[in-house]
C-alpha cells in the first residue's frame, strides 16, 4: 500500500493552528488595540456567543458522525470509512469550519479585531498543509467513492 492510503501526513495539529493564530492576534491586540465596534456596541458580541454556540453544536454532531462510523478524527490517522452523513452532507470539513466559527466567534466576544484578521492566514495554512493531504489520502484510499462526493459536497459550506 502507498503513503497516501495509509496516512494522509498531516503533521499540523488543526485545532493548534488555530490557536496559534488566536494567540498571535491577541498579542497583536495587546500591543495595538483595534476594536471591532463602537463603544456600547452588543452586537458584536451577541453575534460572537452565537458563533461560539454554533461551532460547539457542529463540532458535536461532527465528533458524533466520526464515533458511529468508527473512524479516526485525527488527520494524522488513517480514514478506515468516508464519511458523508451528518454534517458532512453539507461541507467536506465540519470540524475546520466549527473552528472557524469559533475563532471568529471568540474575536467577536473579544471585541478584537487582530484575532479576527489571523482567520485568513490560519485558514490558508489549514487549506494548504492539512486539507490537500487529507482530500489526497481521502482520494487515493476512496477513488471513484470519494470522487462522487467530491462532486456534490463543498469543502466549506
Amino acid at each position: 500500500m502507498d503513503a497516501d492510503r495509509t496516512s494522509p501526513g498531516v503533521r499540523l495539529p488543526p485545532p493548534l493552528v488555530f490557536l496559534a493564530g488566536l494567540g498571535l492576534g491577541f498579542l497583536l491586540q495587546r500591543r495595538f488595540p483595534l476594536p471591532i465596534a463602537a463603544p456600547g456596541n452588543l452586537l458584536p458580541r451577541l453575534l460572537g456567543a452565537a458563533l461560539v454556540l454554533s461551532s460547539g453544536a457542529l463540532a458535536l454532531w461532527g465528533f458524533l458522525t466520526f464515533r458511529r462510523a468508527r473512524t479516526t478524527v485525527r488527520p494524522d490517522r488513517s480514514a478506515s470509512a468516508l464519511l458523508t452523513e451528518g454534517p458532512f452532507r453539507f461541507t467536506r470539513n465540519p470540524l475546520y469550519l466549527s473552528l472557524s466559527l469559533l475563532h471568529t466567534g471568540v474575536a467577536l466576544l473579544a471585541d478584537a479585531l487582530w484575532p479576527a484578521l489571523m482567520l485568513l492566514p490560519v485558514l490558508l495554512v489549514i487549506r494548504f498543509h492539512v486539507i490537500a493531504r487529507e482530500e489526497r489520502h481521502l482520494a487515493a484510499r476512496f477513488g471513484t467513492e470519494y470522487e462522487a462526493y467530491l462532486r456534490t459536497v463543498r469543502r466549506w459550506f
